[in-house]
């Protein structure tokens, strides 16, 4: 079964802030989507990534914007988290454009970049970009500004390219916007596309400052921290995500994933698992190292988690561990 698209929640909060500015309550637009408010908590957090795509193009017709993207991709790279550390960090801009691409997916799942070449120049690129033409609209503007960004980090804030591809269609306001209306845009191409000349492929900024720039944050992601491949695994990320909003009901579930609750139920019986099964499952796994923190009394952890009482958590985590949450700390503490 196909996974669900999951997105990191930093670029909804692009979007909340852009929009912020220019005078949209963001928050009433995300509770009107149904957004919970845990997904705008945490940068790193994995949330449908249509959730993105229906802020953007509803904050774009409120605001009257159409080039809000371009605004919200202002955002440094730096402030992308781990993959902006890692995409940063690389000597050359031919290795950086060619970590961003491997790197993308862990930020989106549905996320395709490649680097290309014909003749002397290379083509920094984005494939078919999901979505109906409004939504799609922003987040293709948010990835031109971030493409630029990458780029201009090795070559300086100045550079423009020659030219930009483009996905949308053509609009008179969005040809002069600041950041394209310098360059030729072609719109209604197949791909979002950059050219960079050959010639400054090696470019590269003394190592010392890439270190200093990107030391904060630069873990690699961690495989359980990526975006899941299969249906279940994005639907666990899912439920993570919404527990900081409180006990997730299989009915948000459903419509975050655009699906009905019969046909969610029936995608995971075809896998022997039930909803609850789930929910509980996710919410164990995060008791591990909650339970390794012996500030942290018992009975929080369990309200923590969305559990009504903590003789029900107690139930849950001998059910799935085999010994009680305090059996379990006290055999960690021990060793």
């Amino acid at each position: 079964m196909n996974a669900i698209p999951l997105i990191r929640a930093r670029y909804l909060h692009a979007f909340s802030a852009a929009a912020e500015k220019v005078g949209l309550r963001a928050l009433m637009l995300c509770q009107d989507l149904k957004i919970p408010e845990g997904v705008l908590e945490n940068a790193e957090a994995l949330h449908p990534a249509s959730q993105l795509f229906a802020f953007a193009g509803q904050a774009a017709r409120l605001t009257g914007r159409i080039d809000l993207g371009l605004a919200a991709g202002r955002t440094k790279l730096d402030n992308h988290g781990v993959f902006g550390a890692q995409v940063a960090r690389s000597s050359t801009l031919k290795r950086t454009l060619e970590t961003f691409c491997a790197e993308a997916q862990h930020e989106y799942s549905r996320a395709v970049f490649w680097l290309g070449q014909r003749g002397e120049t290379h083509w920094f690129c984005r494939g078919p970009i999901d979505g109906p033409p409004d939504e799609r609209r922003q987040v293709e503007l948010y990835l031109v500004e971030l493409m630029l960004q990458t780029v201009r980090t090795k070559v300086g804030q100045r550079w423009y390219p020659s030219e930009i591809l483009l996905q949308s269609e053509e609009r008179d306001r969005l040809r002069n916007a600041e950041s394209l209306s310098s360059v030729d845009v072609r719109f209604g191409c197949s791909v979002l596309a950059i050219p960079v000349p050959r010639t400054i492929l090696s470019r590269s900024v003394p190592r010392s400052t890439c270190e200093s720039s990107t030391s904060v944050g630069a873990t690699r992601v961690t495989e359980s921290e990526t975006p899941a491949t299969d249906f279940v695994g994005s639907l666990r990320q899912i439920v993570e995500t919404y527990l900081s909003s409180g006990h997730p009901r299989i009915e948000e579930l459903a419509e975050a994933t655009d699906t009905s609750v019969r046909t969610l139920q029936r995608r995971l019986a075809a896998v022997g698992l039930s909803y609850s099964q789930v929910v509980d499952e996710v919410r164990l796994r995060k008791a591990v190292p909650l339970l390794k923190d012996p500030n942290m009394l018992i009975t929080d952890i369990a309200f923590g988690l969305g559990y009504l009482h903590p003789a029900h958590f107690s139930r849950a985590f001998r059910r799935w561990a085999g010994v009680s949450p305090s059996e379990y700390r006290a055999d960690v503490l021990t060793c």
